[in-house]
């Protein structure tokens, strides 16, 4: 059908229908899609009411049970939660709920490093916990290949690198929150490019959307928060700069995560210029990350003397990315992707308003304006929405592939 259509023989219009009447062997069809989603987050979210039940229990009644009572009960919930989802999961053929129960042994497995840790007299606020509660669950993620597992192990380890940075840190200042945001976008970028490198391998396909999604609303999150005027303001960002009062670890953690993202997209352009795959999408991502690798480095190494510069630099690189995700969004085609680029447009927008204006103007005229603004800002958007869906669909993009 791609090559009829290539060559002129047929229109989109006529694949769809031609394809409409035939019924694809291993297409699942929406409805069941749907319910198999229903499914998983249902059972996810009876994972996590029903551990943080247990350990809600465990924490109640933990300074009246004897050490040796406190570690076998630790180690029976772990074990007993891992083999139920194994006998759920691949040997009653229950998938999805198999895998919620694992996704509880991952959170049973967690607690338990910090009970014991208690037990031994271990400051519960100890960052190698996180860590070590992060090397137990990203195996298992892999080993099952379960999506949700990853999503927590993912989390795990941008929580590890949070409780770590007061280590790090001489003060939590404004001037450093600008490192810290620095940090993130550096490890959300790093994300991104495992997600785009295991997606070129069918192993580790499913997993790439996962990196991807969390790497991009990581690096999106830390760029978004570093467009606000306020952390440069302070004369220990302008005057001496921040770059002095960041310890080594950061350093090591910084340039680690910044080899990793360049050394990650480059490796993506060889392999896929090597399979003879388009490159338009992914160069301009690789472009962009590149842009946003160079302006951390300049916002923690270069302090400009004044309030204005950067802020002015990270609205732009935003705007750009705003762009990119629209466009990206229509490329490929998903429909999620141009929805989170005009929300993270409108909020922007609103937040930009507030950040000018509050200060300016009688608060009830700024409620006033912002009310309208939001109101033309949503018409504006949801104009442009349907203009794009409409040029996706005239394009050929297959209506169910729009997610």
């Amino acid at each position: 059908m791609e090559r009829w259509q290539s060559r002129g023989i047929i229109t989109p219009e006529q694949g769809r229908e031609i394809i409409a009447c035939y019924e694809a062997p291993g297409v699942t069809a929406p409805g069941t899609a749907a319910h198999g989603r229903l499914v998983t987050i249902v059972a996810t979210l009876g994972s996590v009411l029903l551990g943080l039940g247990v350990i809600l229990f465990f924490a109640a009644n933990w300074e009246e049970m004897p050490r040796a009572g406190k570690l076998s009960l630790i180690l029976v919930a772990i074990v007993a939660a891992y083999v139920t989802g194994y006998w759920l999961r691949y040997l009653r053929g229950y998938q999805r709920v198999g895998t919620a129960v694992v996704f509880l042994a991952c959170l049973f497995y967690g607690s338990g490093i910090h009970l014991v840790a208690q037990v031994y007299h271990v400051e519960l606020n100890d960052p190698s916990l996180f860590l070590y509660w992060f090397l137990g669950v990203l195996p298992m993620a892999y080993l099952i290949r379960s999506q949700v597992v990853l999503v927590l192990a993912i989390g795990l380890f941008l929580g590890a690198m949070g409780f770590r940075l007061p280590g790090w840190l001489e003060a939590v200042s404004a001037g450093e929150a600008v490192a810290v945001f620095g940090l993130y976008l550096t490890l959300g970028l790093t994300l991104y490019g495992l997600g785009k490198l295991q997606g070129l391998f069918e192993p580790t396909r499913i997993f790439a959307r996962v990196y991807e999604a969390v790497g991009l609303l990581t690096t999106l999150g830390a760029l978004y928060l570093l467009t606000f005027r306020t952390w440069y303001e302070g004369n220990a960002y302008r005057d001496e700069g921040i770059a002095g009062s960041l310890a080594g670890e950061f350093w090591l953690v910084f340039f680690l995560a910044t080899a990793l993202a360049v050394f990650l997209l480059a490796g993506t352009l060889v392999f896929r210029v090597k399979r003879g795959a388009e490159l338009l999408a992914l160069t301009y991502e690789a472009a962009t990350a590149l842009l946003l690798l160079v302006a951390v480095y300049l916002v923690v190494y270069l302090p400009t003397g004044n309030d204005v510069a950067f802020p002015v630099v990270f609205n732009v690189l935003l705007l750009l990315a705003i762009v990119g995700l629209v466009f990206a969004g229509y490329y490929r085609p998903q429909e999620a992707i141009i929805n989170m680029a005009l929300g993270l447009f409108a909020l922007d927008v609103v937040t930009r308003y507030f950040e000018l204006s509050w200060t300016l103007l009688d608060r009830s005229v700024v409620f006033i304006v912002a009310g309208a603004l939001l109101l033309g800002v949503g018409f504006v958007l949801e104009r442009g929405r349907r203009r794009v869906l409409s040029g996706m669909r005239r394009a050929g993009a297959v209506p169910g592939a729009i997610q």
